[in-house]
C-alpha cells in the first residue's frame, strides 16, 4: 500500500507566497502525467523527507489533496538548497499502477575490492541505471558486488543482479566499475622518495671521508 502525503493546492505562484510556505516549514510542488491536469501544490517538508527515508525516490505515494482526492505519483525530480540544507520544489508525476515506466535506480557497491587491497584505484563510471518497470516494482537500489574484480576488471552492465520484476535499459556493454593500475603520480612520488633516500647516503659517506681526512691530518702533525 502506498504512503500517503498531504497536499494543499496553491492558487498562486507570486514569489512573496513561495516565500511565505518556506518560511511555514512546506515546499512548493507541481503534479503532472497521465492525463491529469497540471496541479500546482506544496507539501510539508519533513513529512516528505520521511516518506522519501522510507521508502526511497522511486516509491509509489498516494497525494491526498485538499478535496480528498488521492493521486497515485512518483518523484520526477527534487532541487535542493544544499547549502541551507532544505528542500526547494519537487515535481510530482502521476502513474498508472498497472503501466510501466521508465525511471533512474541508483547503484550501491558491496564488498571489497582484492585489487583495492593490492594498491588498485576503484572507479564508480555509473551511479544510476535506467530500469523499466511497473511502478511498484522498481527496487530501492540495485547492488554491485565488488568482491571479484582485480586491478584491470571491469563489471558491466550485463553483470548486474537481474529481476523479473524489472529490466534494466542501459547498453549491456557500459561500464559500471573499474579497478585501474595505481596512479602515475603515486609511482613518481615513490620514485622521488627513493632518490631522496639515495641522495641521503652518499651525503653520510662523504661526512665519513671527511673525518678519516682530518685523522690522517692529524697523525701527520704527531709525526
Amino acid at each position: 500500500m502506498a504512503t500517503e502525503l498531504k497536499a494543499n493546492k496553491r492558487n498562486t505562484t507570486k514569489r512573496s507566497y513561495i516565500t511565505q510556505l518556506r518560511q511555514e516549514g512546506n515546499v512548493p510542488a507541481v503534479v503532472y502525467g497521465s492525463g491529469t491536469e497540471p496541479q500546482s501544490v506544496a507539501v510539508t517538508e519533513t513529512e516528505f523527507i520521511k516518506v522519501i527515508k522510507d521508502h526511497g525516490l522511486n516509491g509509489v505515494i498516494s497525494l491526498v489533496t485538499d478535496d480528498k482526492k488521492k493521486l497515485s505519483v512518483m518523484v520526477q525530480e527534487v532541487q535542493r538548497d544544499h547549502l541551507k540544507n532544505e528542500v526547494r520544489h519537487i515535481d510530482f508525476i502521476v502513474v498508472d499502477l498497472k503501466k510501466e515506466i521508465e525511471a533512474d535506480v541508483p547503484l550501491t557497491v558491496t564488498g571489497e575490492s582484492p585489487g583495492v587491497k593490492e594498491g588498485g584505484v576503484l572507479q564508480r563510471i555509473l551511479h544510476t541505471v535506467t530500469v523499466k518497470a511497473k511502478p511498484n516494482d522498481f527496487p530501492d537500489h540495485i547492488e554491485v558486488n565488488a568482491e571479484n574484480l582485480n586491478i584491470g576488471d571491469s563489471l558491466l552492465v550485463k553483470d548486474l543482479p537481474s529481476s523479473s520484476s524489472y529490466e534494466i535499459v542501459d547498453d549491456e556493454e557500459e561500464v559500471v566499475l573499474t579497478v585501474t593500475p595505481p596512479t602515475v603520480a603515486e609511482t613518481e612520488d615513490e620514485d622521488a622518495e627513493d632518490r631522496e633516500e639515495a641522495e641521503a647516503d652518499p651525503g653520510g659517506d662523504a661526512e665519513g671521508k671527511a673525518v678519516d681526512n682530518e685523522d690522517k691530518d692529524s697523525g701527520g702533525s704527531k709525526e
